[in-house]
């Protein structure tokens, strides 16, 4: 290294480390010269640390690219937030699983099928089981700490769809698992699905994931990020559940803890209402309740949710799998379409199997409009899930929901949906239709 260049990292370090001290952050071990062109930090307290590398040229630019600068700041903030609650590299996913991401720095890169190939190793643990999986994922041209938050949140998204398998502790893994890069969702979670995530979080992070009961950052922007919303409706959220009496203030600043009338209330809910205890991680198309569980079910869900949500989801050009490529793919492509749909509705509703390639959800004190919300992010996801590879393989639905229709019975209920989801295959198919359908279509 120059000497007028062993400057300029000297102060792009300074720097560095005033903006993690301004967190109350400190640099707990650094190897100069990583990779002779990066440098390894491991980050936090002398309790517990993460780690990161950040290249030469990065430290450099520092001190005078307020762009790096911001990049700095929000991950110092973010690592702060999570270290007074614990451990950094915690996470909580919508489908209920708490796991531990650990980076094999450097960032490695290799040739794969005649192309370059830039690419993070993670070790991924579930919390508290112990169960790991190696992963992989490919990287693009951001700056590591926007890297950093990419791969968590697609390992979230991975696990949440049922793309990661895990292993018993010292079960050997041969190869790395590929991780989709994912970026933010394309729709919005509703407000109350943010707080459904928040609850869960403050109940998994605060008490069943850890030792002894400690606090949960409601704030965390990676994971307003992760639901695709912004960090307001995290704060409106915690504001919510504090209201309500499930969580409290905890130690530090928008640091909530889960209070007895949450754990009451999560366990007699799995006392009471055994139809949704269902775990979304072990979904497949020969696990689902059928169509006569459902009808059974659902007085008992009508009478203890006043307000209750049907939606019904036929798959386009299913036929064409099983006819073009057999049977053993065409059931490839269901467990694959459950396992999308389960990430979706993680522990808010069931899942039934309707049918071949149709399927019933219900979503107990969902509205006719949450539901809907609900069926597009289902659409959305089936799509860009491709579980026929290149046969397009997408979702016809309908949503009924008891706050805006009038019902003799289940099986009525049920109809509407039903007449709804044939109303999306008949304009055009991958699409939502509710029901009532518009008076212009003569219903």
């Amino acid at each position: 290294m120059s000497e007028p260049t062993r400057r300029e990292t000297q102060l792009g370090l300074a720097d560095f480390k005033k903006r993690l001290n301004a967190a109350s952050l400190n640099i707990v071990e650094q190897h100069a010269n990583f990779r002779s062109t990066s440098i390894y930090f491991a980050i936090g307290n002398a309790r517990c640390q993460t780690n990161i590398v950040v290249s030469e040229q990065f430290l450099d630019d520092l001190p005078n690219t307020e762009e790096y600068r911001a990049m700095v700041d929000s991950y110092a903030c973010a690592v702060a937030g999570r270290l007074q609650c614990g451990s950094p590299d915690i996470f909580y996913c919508q489908s209920g699983v708490a796991f531990e991401i650990s980076f094999r720095w450097p960032i490695e890169s290799g040739v794969y099928n005649n192309q370059l190939r830039v690419f993070l190793l993670t070790d991924v643990t579930i919390k508290p089981d112990g169960r790991i999986a190696k992963c992989s994922m490919s990287v693009g041209e951001g700056r590591v700490f926007t890297t950093v938050v990419e791969a968590v949140n697609s390992v979230r998204s991975a696990i949440d769809f049922g793309q990661i398998k895990f292993y018993e502790p010292g079960e050997h893994q041969q190869f790395y698992q590929d991780v989709e890069r994912k970026r933010q969702p394309q729709e919005r979670r509703s407000q109350q699905e943010v707080e459904h995530f928040l609850t869960g979080k403050a109940y998994t992070l605060g008490f069943t994931a850890v030792d002894k009961e400690s606090d949960v950052w409601a704030a965390d922007p990676w994971d307003a990020l992760y639901l695709g919303v912004a960090e307001r409706d995290l704060a409106l959220a915690m504001r919510v559940l504090k209201a309500n009496g499930l969580v409290q203030a905890g130690t530090g600043s928008d640091c909530v803890r889960p209070t007895d009338k949450l754990l009451a209330e999560r366990s007699s809910r799995g006392k009471e209402d055994e139809t949704f205890s269902t775990s979304q991680q072990k979904l497949s198309r020969t696990s689902l309740p059928n169509k006569d569980d459902l009808l059974k079910d659902m007085p008992k869900i009508l009478k203890n949710h006043p307000t209750f949500a049907l939606i019904v989801v036929d798959l386009d050009n299913f036929k064409n799998v099983n006819d073009t490529k057999g049977h053993s793919e065409g059931d490839a492509c269901l467990d694959k379409v459950v396992a999308t749909i389960g990430a979706v509705v993680g522990r808010k509703g069931k899942i039934y199997r309707w049918g071949g390639d149709e399927f019933a959800i219900c979503l107990p004190d969902f509205s006719t409009t949450e539901a809907h919300a609900t069926a597009q992010r289902i659409r959305l996801a089936v799509q860009q899930a491709k579980p026929g590879c290149e046969i397009a393989v997408t979702t016809s639905i309908g949503v009924c929901g008891n706050d805006c229709t009038e019902f003799e019975s289940p099986e009525e209920l049920l109809d509407f949906a039903d007449k709804a989801m044939y109303e999306s295959k008949r304009n055009g198919k991958n699409r939502v239709t509710s029901w009532p359908l518009p008076a212009s279509d003569g219903s």
